[in-house]
């Protein structure tokens, strides 16, 4: 009995052994015989608004299954044809990357169907020293002349579009200080834009790549930067108030009318200041009578 259980279980070890076997061999059967496609990919990294030439691109053999359906299989197809956005070495060219044929490239072709092109003005220090590139992301503060003054963010992670009229994010070896910044803004971002920078003085404040967060705008105003100097200049405005004040003071007291003295008439006949007198109008006829106390 006991010999015929072994068997048993030798013969159940046996039939799993030779299934496994047979599912591995399968599997390398399987990928021995995986399909394979030819697909155009960018041998370069090729920038948007670039003018596709065909030493930018290759051949190559990929799985079918891993075929991007958007994906170029004809070189002829490119010949001509300008890309939308970037494509990196290595990657497929896509349909979706390339502007429709015989467009001209141009800043529209890059806003975001949501958005809207807004430009400003800015200068060395506005612009971040020319450090802001297309593709960056800034915030945008501007300062009011309120009384008293308060500077507030009013746009937070907008995205540069373009700087003056240069659209690509290639890294130049050296800052270039523009004279314009355009964003891509939704159109109310665009209306407080176009307002801010109306009513007040714009600066762009640059985001690094990992800040995407919104800070609360709270704003920041004179009082709250120099709460000491608005104190003593309030001290200096009192003492001012008070020397007006005294200076005033003097003024009324110099124009008060004073105690009349005795008239040369009255020392010559003998009358002193301790007399009273009295003046009696009969119409146009004036008397003059002195009393004594």
């Amino acid at each position: 009995m006991k010999n015929k259980v072994l068997l048993f279980i030798a013969i159940g070890l046996g039939l799993i052994s030779a299934l496994l076997t047979y599912n591995y061999l399968s599997g390398i059967e399987a990928k021995q015989h995986v399909e394979m496609v030819d697909v155009v990919v960018a041998n370069t990294k090729i920038s948007a608004n670039t003018e596709i030439r065909a030493s930018m691109l290759a051949w190559k053999k990929i799985p079918k299954e891993s075929l991007h359906p958007d994906a170029v299989q004809q070189l002829q197809d490119l010949q001509g044809r300008i890309t939308a956005a970037d494509i990196v070495a290595g990657e497929q060219v896509l349909w979706s990357r390339l502007l429709p044929k015989g467009a001209v490239p141009g800043l529209a072709y890059n806003i975001p169907k949501d958005k809207r092109a807004v430009t400003v003005a800015v200068n060395e220090v506005i612009g971040v020293a020319g450090f802001i590139k297309p593709g960056d992301r800034v915030d945008v503060l501007a300062t009011f002349a309120n009384e008293p003054p308060i500077t507030t963010t009013v746009l937070q992670n907008v995205m540069v579009l373009a700087i003056s009229q240069d659209m690509t994010s290639d890294i130049e070896p050296a800052a270039v200080i523009s004279t314009s910044v355009t964003f891509a803004l939704s159109p109310n971002q665009a209306e407080q834009l176009v307002l801010a920078e109306s009513l007040g003085a714009i600066r762009l404040s640059l985001r690094p790549p990992e800040a995407v967060g919104i800070a609360s705008k709270q704003g920041t105003s004179a009082y709250d930067l120099q709460p000491l100097a608005y104190s003593a200049h309030g001290t200096e405005l009192e003492s001012r108030r008070e020397v007006s004040s005294k200076t005033q003071s003097e003024a009324v007291s110099a124009v008060k009318p004073q105690k009349s003295q005795q008239s040369t008439g009255d020392i010559s006949s003998g009358k002193t200041s301790n007399d009273i007198k009295i003046e009696i109008f009969r119409g146009t006829e004036r008397e003059v009578i002195l009393v004594d106390k």
